[in-house]
């Protein structure tokens, strides 16, 4: 008879300890990422990425190590936030003097909304979409419309923009209900290219010339084109940016992870594993695709809108395939259907080739590579997805196969 035990590969640790490696990991992150934005010299910056990917490397060969990790999370996880929120509240002390860098902070942000909009469709439901960048440029021209055709205020358009883009995907209804896999990810890209040509040629939309002078956010009568003083430092104006984009950002983490851990997600998970069976089993597929795609699109539709309202001019440039390419990437090497793994792989890929132009067209051979090594030893993302644990029967477990049955 087949019998299931379990097996631990965490090490105890004394709750003090536990607390300990979670505030270092955190810390360790955080110095990081500001090693990633604040180092100047090129060639350490190419050493801190093979380093991170022998760090990698190590713990894929230890895997008690970073089980241990994983363990010290989950029961520390208000330890976790609450050092994450720290960070996150100190990092724009530490670019008081770098608008540049902060301004690519804030349009990381917009991607990480933008991703965990097409990780519900393509991780989550298992929806191929290759049209990320036309669903994001429908919301930014949304916003810009409304804002310099009828003078809505940005907090209105940016709604809008994500509603009028959920909208927009009920012209995908009968593809999305009809095809799956390889030729629905061939009617996105079909869909992508219409909409930059019909930006490209439509008179209202300004063709070409894009829309100029759209109105920056303002809250409350607070224009954020306004640059902060504080505690004796002159922040720039980026910085109000930056902590909207967090708010939004900490928001749609939210909303997304309860829809991971909810009967939703499983729903999704099922029509995406295995349409058939999920079918069989009383699962209305077409009800849930139209869900999944048309609230992965409010949140894309959202990301665009603030982007937008943040840069104050777009075009059709803005929102061509390659940047489709870059939001499904970072879903992929983040780790598809894991909320904190698509926020990591926003981070680096958006962030890295910014930071590697100093090697100008080599910079994408490297990009290249990190991508090929990780797709090597991470084939499942820098964070694979978890199996939803609810009776506690996987977590910190280790499947094994045995003579009589299986041992986990």
């Amino acid at each position: 008879m087949a019998t299931i035990t379990m097996k631990s590969t965490s090490r105890k640790l004394s709750p003090a300890a536990g607390i300990a490696v979670v505030l270092g990991v955190v810390g360790a992150v955080f110095l990081l990422f500001l090693a990633l934005i604040l180092i100047q010299e090129g060639w350490i910056l190419i050493a801190e990425i093979i380093l991170a990917l022998a760090v990698i490397y190590y713990l894929k060969r230890n895997p008690h190590i970073e089980a241990t990790i994983k363990t010290q999370f989950n029961l520390h996880r208000g330890v976790a936030i609450m050092g994450a929120a720290v960070a996150l509240l100190i990092f724009p002390f530490t670019m008081y003097e770098n608008a540049y860098w902060l301004y690519n902070v804030v349009i990381a942000g917009s991607f990480i909304v933008a991703a965990l909009g097409l990780n519900l469709q393509l991780g989550s439901g298992g929806m191929v979409n290759l049209a990320g960048a036309a669903f994001y440029g429908v919301g930014a021209y949304t916003a810009g419309l409304l804002a310099l055709s009828w003078g809505w205020p940005p907090w209105l358009t940016l709604l809008c923009g994500g509603l009028v883009t959920a909208i927009s995907s009920i012209f995908l209804f009968i593809p999305v209900m009809k095809t799956r896999g390889h030729y629905l990810a061939l009617v996105t890209i079909a869909f992508q290219f219409i909409v930059v040509i019909l930006l490209d040629n439509l008179e209202f939309t300004g063709g070409p010339q894009g829309l100029k002078n759209i109105p920056l956010f303002s809250l409350f009568g607070y224009s954020f084109n306004t640059e902060v003083e504080l505690f004796g430092l002159t922040f720039p104006t980026y910085v109000n940016f930056y902590f909207l984009i967090l708010l939004m950002s900490v928001v749609t983490i939210i909303v997304a992870n309860r829809i991971y851990q909810s009967w939703v997600g499983v729903t999704l998970a099922t029509i995406r594993d295995d349409e058939i069976a999920a079918k069989t089993s009383g699962v209305q597929i077409n009800k849930w695709k139209l869900i999944a795609f048309s609230v992965g699109n409010f949140f894309i539709g959202i990301s665009g809108a603030f982007y937008a309202h943040t840069v104050g001019f777009i075009s059709p440039p803005n929102f061509v395939f390659e940047k489709s390419l870059v939001m499904v990437s970072i879903v992929i090497l983040g780790g598809m259907d894991n909320v904190a793994g698509v926020v990591l792989g926003a981070i680096l890929l958006i962030l890295l080739p910014e930071k590697l132009r100093f090697i100008s067209d080599y910079r994408y051979l490297i990009y290249g590579l990190v991508l090929i090594v990780m797709l090597i030893f991470r084939p499942k993302g820098i964070l694979p997805f978890k199996v939803r644990d609810y009776l506690g029967l996987v977590s910190g477990a280790k499947l094994k196969s045995t003579k009589g049955g299986a041992e986990v």
